[in-house]
């Protein structure tokens, strides 16, 4: 199992699992995972341990923080835990929950962070090895189950509601075993509460700007206009079905409405593991695709918007946060921007159907002045609610520091 180096700081010492390696980060689960992780480094040692085997030895995180792995590449299949599990957890072999059940011992773990309801078969065996354990939502997955659901046309609406009232069983059974419970937004956190009236904490703990480390602080230049203009930027994991979604409408529809006016506009597509729906796409006037990239700066500093046309489920609203960040506008619906509390016609703009979302584009693009102002107020608010700060008091909220007298 390779590691990095742990800290040797007296404090909270903190294990946060994951399905899939968390470091390096590269989607948006991966994101929150490592920066919670690093956000915790600051009150004590750290050990960021996922399922699934680490692809590569990872270089040694910044801050130090141990990296582990509860599987090895190529080694025999052993059996699972648990009988029977919903399509929503995850696959979870004995040997992974042995060396978990080692690595907790050995590491001393205080808290214990696990990465949401998929991994619901880890939380009995957890209970009594750590002082506090901690259910990380990245989603409400029975109300995103549901959105999802209503859009595949290919089940019966019997079959969809069962799936979201099972997975929302397994929530229920999640949240009787916990100490605490953190979520993405203050409406996720209204939900579980109505959902799920326990006694037990619900931190709000919100996504970061993703990558903060990499991006200046000031408010960056507009591109230029010598690439054509506007460059619209769509971000997204994309073998994701809702933003399989948000490309084709973006490409299909919106982006030909925004020609007609302004001709030279073009759109790029960005992400890992794009469908062959995604790729179909590129051959289309103006759109490119840029496949699996390294690094998202020299897409972000040659945008002028972003368009985010997502119609279900969580999507790409890590992205908006990063694209503010670089000083690129955003276009949203609103079931994209949810959660992240924004001011609609002053940190971005809002509109649920593709006319709307193209004719906003258009008039922004027109509007110097007003796309300066949107530019300024949401680069300030981005850097002020999700910024390194920002995280760091929530995480340190999350884990119940201040009530513990830490």
């Amino acid at each position: 199992m390779p590691s990095g180096i742990e800290p040797q700081s007296a404090g909270r010492r903190v294990l946060v699992v994951s399905h899939d390696p968390a470091f390096p980060p590269a989607s948006g689960g991966d994101l929150r995972n490592h920066r919670n992780a690093v956000a915790a480094a600051a009150f004590g040692p750290v050990c960021l341990v996922s399922v699934r085997p680490q692809a590569m030895v990872p270089d040694a995180a910044d801050p130090p923080i141990r990296i582990e792995a509860l599987s090895i590449e190529g080694e025999a299949r052993t059996g699972s835990i648990g009988w029977w599990r919903l399509r929503a957890e995850h696959r979870i072999s004995r040997s992974a929950l042995a060396r978990l059940e080692m690595l907790v011992r050995d590491f001393g773990a205080d808290t214990i962070v696990v990465e949401g309801v998929g991994l619901f078969k880890l939380l009995r065996p957890l209970r009594p090895l750590t002082k506090q354990l901690i259910l990380d939502m990245h989603n409400v997955e029975s109300d995103l189950a549901a959105q999802l659901h209503r859009a595949d046309r290919a089940r019966s609406a019997a079959a969809r509601l069962a799936t979201a009232l099972a997975i929302r069983r397994l929530e229920r059974k999640a949240l009787s075993l916990v100490d605490r419970v953190w979520v993405c937004s203050n409406e996720d956190r209204e939900r579980l509460m109505t959902l799920f009236p326990h006694n037990v904490p619900i931190d709000v703990v919100p996504n970061g700007i993703p990558h903060a480390g990499d991006i200046p602080e000031t408010l960056p230049t507009e591109a230029a206009a010598d690439n054509g203009f506007p460059v619209i930027l769509l971000v997204g994991h994309l073998d994701y079905p809702p933003n399989v979604d948000a490309a084709k409408r973006l490409a299909g529809s919106i982006l030909p409405r925004i020609r007609q006016t302004l001709p030279a506009a073009r759109l790029v597509i960005a992400g890992r593991r794009p469908k062959p729906a995604v790729r179909a796409l590129a051959r289309l006037p103006n759109v490119e695709l840029v496949e699996n990239p390294e690094t998202m700066a020299p897409l972000l500093s040659g945008a002028h918007l972003t368009i985010i046309p997502l119609a279900a489920g969580g999507g790409t609203r890590i992205k908006i946060l990063e694209a503010m960040a670089w000083g690129v506008p955003v276009i949203a619906t609103p079931l994209a921007a949810e959660g992240l509390g924004l001011v609609d016609n002053e940190e971005l703009l809002l509109s649920d159907t593709d006319e709307g979302l193209a004719d906003m584009a258009v008039r922004l693009c027109l509007d110097t002045d007003r796309r300066a102002k949107q530019r300024i107020s949401a680069h300030q608010a981005v850097w002020a609610r999700f910024g390194p700060q920002a995280i760091s008091n929530a995480v340190r909220d999350g884990l119940g520091l201040d009530e513990a007298g830490a």
